[in-house]
């Protein structure tokens, strides 16, 4: 079969000659190296891109992601209505919401929570995590609360007992001073996410929480939107709203915790990546050796007939074959290392009482990481073959 004459001579020189064994192990050196550094970046990325999105299921999906409300602090639904939400991209569902931050006060103890009042007919994020209750007990002005049980268990409360909520925002003043918004509520029960917000968010009736907000009848505090995309919400917060409005995330609250998971992720993918430097340099290297073992075969090709530019693609073939087949190989075994790390961790004695890691292998990632380290090694191959290209024939004769 037909090849080009660069190619031909460029894989020969890649499997070398039987007697040849310290080129030929400084030649595949460079190819085990970029194999390691691809199979180690894709394997910490893709337990990194699982534990954002365990983050991101666990705490964004339980929490509001976005809301819409009013400088103000609320908004009457029949003057903005959802419906002028509509031209918002990237948004799965609209619904109204009323919250805030609030103080519980029970018999034993005293804790901060965040208010959440929803509509009981409407479904809730938490809905599917109740315990021994339903939404539908949360009726306008039954004034009951579902907590979440890590908090239930930190005011020392059950099922039937009652705690004071108290909002220090909406306070009102008396001849004793200022007295923040309070109202006696009845524990319906709890829900249990098995996430932090088990720990500070409580469900109570939308009606009830705004009364308990001093709100004007019939106000929210704005539309609460489920974000296709919760992490890209930097773009999305960018769109234009309607007259009037602001536009609130998750950021507020949680946006110092996913800002240090990205800035790890990213700073774990750069350090990984030295690994694929450190290869490209032993790619110059064994060039560098191999240039200097074929001057004369590189003449001997000059003179009868080959260019500078096939010259250099004997040897752009030669450290570009290694990196094609680091690249290739590191991708495949990365892929491979993630999706049985899980079975693996136990064995090695890594993971105990059942933990699991993370994972989430993204394909469209382990593509871009093999064509960098591709890109990469070919790069690395440009000065030692121009350095083979630039040699005099006669010069390189003269000792021959």
């Amino acid at each position: 079969m037909y090849q080009p004459v660069a190619l031909f001579i460029g894989l020969r020189y890649m499997r070398g000659r039987a007697s040849d064994r310290f080129g030929r192990f400084v030649s595949w050196l460079s190819a085990i190296g970029i194999t390691l550094g691809v199979m180690a970046l894709v394997t910490v990325l893709s337990v990194m891109n699982g534990f954002e999105r365990e983050l991101e299921n666990n705490i964004l999906g339980l929490m509001p992601q976005a809301l819409i409300t009013t400088p103000q602090g609320s908004l009457d639904p029949k003057t903005l209505p959802a419906s002028s939400l509509d031209s918002l991209k990237g948004i799965k569902r609209i619904a109204p919401l009323t919250t805030g931050e609030v103080v519980l006060q029970s018999a034993r103890s005293v804790a901060v929570g965040v208010m959440l009042g929803i509509n009981p007919d409407e479904p809730d994020p938490l809905s599917s995590y109740l315990v021994n209750t339903r939404q539908q007990q949360l009726q306008p002005g039954s004034y009951q609360v579902i907590l979440g049980e890590k908090l239930a268990s930190q005011l020392g409360v059950k099922r039937g007992d009652q705690l004071r909520l108290m909002v220090t925002s909406a306070s009102q003043l008396t001849p004793m001073g200022r007295i923040p918004s309070q109202r006696l509520f009845t524990v319906a029960g709890t829900f249990a996410a098995n996430s932090e917000v088990d720990g500070y968010e409580l469900l109570v009736n939308q009606q009830d929480a705004s009364r308990l907000m001093r709100y004007p009848l019939g106000n929210i505090t704005g539309w609460r939107l489920w974000l296709q995309q919760p992490l890209s919400v930097d773009t999305l917060s960018r769109q234009t709203l309607p007259p009037g409005t602001v536009w609130k995330d998750w950021r507020e609250r949680k946006g110092e915790l996913f800002q240090a998971v990205g800035m790890e992720k990213n700073m774990m993918g750069l350090l990984l990546s030295l690994i694929i430097a450190v290869a490209a340099f032993n790619i110059i290297t064994s060039l560098g050796l191999l240039v200097m073992e074929k001057q004369g075969e590189v003449a001997i090709l000059q003179t009868q007939g080959l260019t500078r530019g096939q010259i250099m693609a004997v040897f752009m073939v030669q450290g570009g074959s290694a990196g094609i087949i680091g690249s290739l190989l590191g991708a495949l075994l990365g892929m491979l290392l993630a999706s049985q790390l899980n079975a693996l961790m136990p064995m090695l004695g890594l993971l105990i009482d059942g933990g699991a890691l993370p994972v989430m292998i993204m394909p469209e990632q382990v593509a871009v990481i093999a064509l960098i380290s591709m890109l990469i090694a070919l790069l690395s191959t440009l000065y030692p073959s121009w350095r083979a290209a630039a040699v005099p024939p006669a010069e390189a004769l003269r000792y021959e």
